[in-house]
């Protein structure tokens, strides 16, 4: 699974697991939400996430591969940081 913290906020964008979403937001104090590829919302707690990320998220598809799997933006579980 791929993740992505935002610089700022320092939030988790990553694939959500079940495809609800498909991107989950995760912020430091745990609140989620789930956001679809425009940043719209569409479940949880958490009410607003960076369009921008939730894009590079829902880009590169539920597994790293391709051009979006060789970006350095985007971090493994294994080597998440």
């Amino acid at each position: 699974m791929r993740k992505i913290e935002h610089a700022l906020s320092r939030a988790v964008y990553e694939w959500a697991p079940d495809d609800r979403g498909p991107v989950m937001v995760t912020e430091q104090d745990g609140r989620q939400g789930r956001f679809d590829r425009d940043g719209r919302w569409v479940d949880g707690a958490l009410r607003s996430a960076d369009p921008e990320l939730c894009r590079w998220i829902a880009s590169g598809g539920r597994t790293a591969g391709g051009a979006a799997g060789r970006s350095r933006r985007f971090e493994t579980e294994e080597t998440f940081s």
